[in-house]
């Protein structure tokens, strides 16, 4: 809808491009009350409702108050205290600007096998190769192509993890491979339309398993940048109840710290998948101009002493 109503003012349509812009922000708003509504009926359950079902709804999709977004980090520690941990951004370099290269080069070599995000995305471009739980559940169709193409790169990464948690890693079997995100051009991602959220994920693919629990078990996320857009900066954006660092740019809130965490290409990023975040907007509007980046997560299994990788 932005995307139509910045076209209409451009070619001259002012009236029906104001119109546009009102409606999508009047959809924005309609969510955001529509997610606090949900929490209001559900505060008094603090705890007493199912783990996950109740954590769900703190994490609505779209533009947010921000006193809903302060619940969301009250939420997250609540969640911390019951076991998982919240561990901040973390950045490794482990890719050379010649494998990154050849990263890209694969990639597009795999065009066949990308996959519009259209739930996420709407018409926008945004695309997957290999299958995010978040979007398309548990599906390893595609896991024999990735292994095929990125083993090397997986081998990297594996041994990067271990060195910096100090334990084994290894990708679960029977789940989706860690895959890659490819934002390609366009005005939007300059918005901050991208969701603010926690990687529950482990929570759905495994819940067949009571270990599993919401709350039960550390985990992590990792985001390893492959390409960057040309300008701007870009990164990723956390949320906690007070100031992590004096070094990032932040922004206070009266309930909540905004902070900004660079990105790099070929340095991996790792953070606790509990840890309310979003993927902070960035100028992408050059033509080949895009955001390709190499996605996972991770829970630890306290009876093999080792880290599980999935997506």
């Amino acid at each position: 809808l932005l995307q139509y109503a910045f076209r209409c003012c451009c070619k001259g349509s002012k009236f029906w491009g104001t119109l546009t812009l009102v409606f999508a922000v009047s959809i924005g708003f309609i969510r955001s009350e529509r997610g606090k509504d949900i929490f209001d009926q559900q505060i008094e359950a603090f705890g007493g409702t199912t783990t996950a079902n109740l954590y769900r709804e703190y994490i609505s999709p779209g533009f947010m108050s921000e006193e809903h977004l302060a619940f969301q980090v009250e939420a997250a520690s609540f969640f911390d205290n019951r076991g998982a941990e919240i561990i901040l951004p973390m950045m490794i370099p482990v890719l050379t600007s010649t494998q990154c290269k050849s990263i890209l080069d694969s990639i597009h070599k795999l065009r066949d096998y990308w996959k519009h995000a259209n739930v996420s995305a709407g018409p926008f471009p945004m695309f997957t190769l290999g299958h995010a739980s978040y979007l398309h559940g548990n599906r390893t169709n595609l896991n024999f192509i990735l292994k095929k193409e990125f083993q090397w790169l997986y081998d990297i990464v594996i041994h990067s993890l271990e060195n910096y948690l100090g334990e084994k890693v290894y990708l679960k079997e029977g789940a989706n491979l860690p895959g890659f995100h490819l934002y390609l051009s366009s005005f939007i991602w300059g918005f901050p339309v991208a969701k603010v959220h926690s990687d529950i994920q482990y929570s759905d693919q495994f819940q067949t398993d009571e270990t599993y629990s919401l709350g039960s078990k550390k985990v992590i996320s990792f985001t390893l940048p492959i390409h960057l857009p040309v300008l701007g900066s870009h990164g990723l954006f956390t949320y906690t109840a007070n100031q992590t660092s004096l070094e990032l740019k932040f922004r206070k809130f009266s309930k909540f710290v905004r902070e900004m965490h660079p990105y790099k290409v070929g340095h991996l990023v790792i953070h606790g998948g509990l840890l309310i975040h979003q993927i902070a907007p960035s100028f992408m509007g050059l033509p080949g101009d895009g955001r390709i980046t190499l996605q996972g997560h991770g829970f630890y299994d306290s009876e093999l002493k080792s880290w599980a990788l999935y997506w």
